[in-house]
């Protein structure tokens, strides 16, 4: 069996979603809900591919600015290219209130995301990237379906609009894969671990065993790398 694991940041920290594949089906599946991401890379060691939707790779200083993949990736989401947000550079990262960064131009969405980003900045290494990569669950359904879903994740109609791509890609496999998420979203406290954070990291689990296939594609621009040689690309 080969693992492949999906990653979203929520709530209550990390949420994983391990898939096992023998023959071209999933047959076994785990979760994890860490407080850290070190946590998770304990646990799935193993796997082969670990799609996390958290940006990788910085720019040191300056101004708050798309990296290159953020623009690729933001001209093949069009109307939904506001869900990839601008990361902080590294410099915010050290950034105490949002007051401190807000006129460099960081969202607060992105500010929020500081603790989780200062997490893997930390943790990775250009070596480590050839298991763990950047993902973005918007590109993952667009791979999907061939396009954007047109609907917000938190909306009936989103919800409705992402469980049918999974159920279209997982094939046989997703009769079980569909009652373990609804299982999920039933045993998690909501203000913990909501169903947009469960139905993204299965979409990134998809894109994680995709890439397993040698099927993936990859937002990716120039530069390539930051400083410290992370590369800064969303693959899907």
């Amino acid at each position: 069996m080969r693992w492949v694991v999906g990653v979203d940041g929520c709530r209550g920290g990390w949420l994983a979603i391990a898939l096992a594949i023998d023959a071209a089906q999933v047959v076994d599946g785990q979760v994890l809900l860490a407080e850290r991401f070190g946590h998770l890379l304990e646990q799935f060691g193993d796997a082969e591919a670990i799609a996390v939707d958290m940006p990788i790779g910085l720019w040191d200083d300056g101004r708050a600015r798309p990296r290159p993949c953020d623009i690729v990736a933001r001209a093949r989401l069009g109307k939904r290219a506001s869900t990839v947000f601008i990361p902080p550079t590294r410099a915010m990262l050290r950034a105490s209130s949002y007051a401190h960064v807000r006129a460099l131009g960081l969202c607060v969405q992105a500010y929020n995301l500081i603790p989780r980003i200062c997490e893997l900045d930390l943790l990775l290494t250009p070596e480590l990237q050839v298991q763990v990569w950047e993902a973005h669950p918007e590109l993952s359904f667009y791979g999907m379906l061939g396009m954007p879903i047109a609907h917000p994740k938190r909306t009936p109609e989103g919800k409705l609009a992402r469980r049918f791509a999974l159920r279209q890609v997982f094939g046989s496999s997703a009769p079980a894969l569909e009652a373990w998420l609804d299982a999920l979203c039933k045993g998690f406290v909501r203000a913990v671990v909501s169903e947009d954070d469960v139905l993204d990291a299965f979409a990134l689990a998809w894109s994680a065993w995709r890439h397993l296939r040698g099927e993936s594609e990859v937002c990716i621009g120039e530069p390539a790398r930051d400083s410290r040689g992370l590369l800064m690309a969303i693959r899907y």
